[in-house]
């Protein structure tokens, strides 16, 4: 039996309660009203199509911005200037933090941190940062992020002697990714190359380290409540968000998994390690920002009936593969720099790790692609079995290359991104472009 065809108002609630706010056109109305609605295509397509533009254009006229936020690319390669930051931030306080604390204590705080930070960044990047006006979702829903952030900072003080220090190590990463989305990477940048000369000085490390937490959360609260007027924009759904925590925080322990690596023991090297294939990850990253535009434009003119049939030559996979070659081309360019600095750095110039860290740039690549378009549960999957696989190597097999855990994990776990991917990237049909437009 053929349903019955909705009323305007009542297309227009279907639509603002799946968006969280209007549809931008008709094309986008009708894949929500299809996908969610039960509503056939030609008669979501035949609504009027001056309805829902009309509901929109009055709000936006009625209210004005203080000020626009960065998003799109300039949001990524913001976020990623202060991740590398963190990065080298590891680097360069790795001896002095390790003389004072000592290198058990910094290992483990460096276990706890990373995981958690990852995890924390995914997760505010789902909820509020993806969206256009982000940092006042943020703001509007200070009250439980501060209740969130005083529990998380309460409970890793429970775990001494290194909870403090992972609490401060949190907060100054994910206070920098905030910095960096309201575009002011350069005062994060500062703010860490200020510890840095302050603990290679002689500073007390418990005292500079929460002292940079402070300042970095001060900026924070500074950046959110300054980034604008309120938002039509509505956060991301919770549920979503919780998920690229655990995925985030997954692959976060895939980073710290083996222990060959050497974090808070064999110097600056592990750190040093990491930034080719994160500058990698960055370039790719930003190359996978045209999907938002390929993809639509791939698909218009094709009726909605035929949206499963494959497109042999479509942009897709083309936009992927130049991701994968940026990645990997980045990643050999500067590792070969970092080879070449290894003498100065007091650890292993070994290539495994740079291999290894390559294997988690592209596998976190490739997870990120899933979990954005809306395939929650296979990146959950995919990361889970690159941690369970690279934990099994590091228990029960004996080899001596340094990083060959995380290069068996990330690998497998590579290719477990990469299968199922290829199929859907051949037919971007209606559920591709519903996990594009809606969030």
């Amino acid at each position: 039996m053929r349903r019955r065809p909705p009323q305007p108002a009542e297309a227009d609630g279907i639509v603002r309660a799946r968006l969280g706010r209007p549809a931008q056109d008709l094309l986008e109305a009708a894949v929500v009203l299809e996908a969610w609605g039960g509503v056939r295509s030609e008669d979501a397509l035949a609504l009027d199509a001056g309805i829902l533009p009309r509901s929109v254009e009055p709000e936006l006229h009625r209210r004005r911005r203080m000020e626009p936020e960065p998003d799109g690319r300039e949001s990524v390669v913001a976020e990623g200037v202060a991740l590398v930051a963190a990065i080298v931030a590891i680097a360069a306080w790795a001896g002095p933090l390790g003389h004072q604390l000592g290198h058990a204590v910094l290992e483990r705080a460096l276990l706890v941190a990373l995981p958690l930070t990852i995890g924390i960044q995914w997760a505010i990047r789902s909820r509020y940062l993806s969206r256009r006006a982000g940092l006042r979702c943020l703001a509007e829903e200070w009250a439980p992020v501060l209740l969130a952030a005083v529990a998380l900072a309460a409970s890793l003080a429970l775990l001494a002697p290194f909870g403090a220090v992972a609490a401060a190590f949190v907060a100054s990463w994910v206070g920098g990714t905030v910095l960096a989305r309201r575009g002011w990477g350069l005062l994060y940048g500062a703010l860490v190359a200020g510890e840095a000369l302050a603990l290679g000085d002689g500073a007390a490390a418990g005292a500079s380290l929460a002292a940079l937490a402070g300042a970095v959360l001060l900026c924070c609260v500074v950046a959110v409540r300054t980034a604008g007027s309120a938002s039509l924009e509505a956060p991301g759904r919770l549920s979503r968000a919780l998920g690229a925590f655990l995925i985030g925080a997954l692959l976060g322990g895939v980073l710290v998994g083996d222990q060959s690596l050497g974090w808070g023991v064999h110097g600056a090297f592990p750190a040093l390690a990491l930034v080719p294939s994160v500058v990698g990850s960055l370039w790719g990253g930003v190359h996978l920002w045209q999907f938002h535009a390929a993809i639509p434009r791939e698909l218009r003119g094709v009726p909605l009936a035929q949206g499963h049939a494959p497109i042999g030559r479509g942009p897709a996979a083309g936009i992927v593969l130049g991701a994968i070659a940026r990645l990997v081309g980045v990643t050999a360019l500067l590792s070969a720099l970092v080879v070449l600095a290894g003498r100065w750095t007091h650890g292993t110039d070994k290539t495994g790790l740079l291999v290894a860290f390559g294997f988690a740039a592209l596998v976190c690549l490739l997870v990120g692609l899933h979990e954005s378009l809306g395939y929650a549960r296979w990146a959950l999957l995919v990361a889970a079995a690159s941690l369970a696989i690279e934990l099994s190597v590091h228990r029960f097999v004996i080899v001596s290359t340094p990083g060959a855990g995380l290069i068996a994990g990330a690998g497998a776990g590579t290719l477990l991104a990469l299968a199922p991917l290829v199929g859907r990237l051949r037919r971007p049909g209606r559920v591709l472009a519903t996990a594009l437009w809606i969030k």
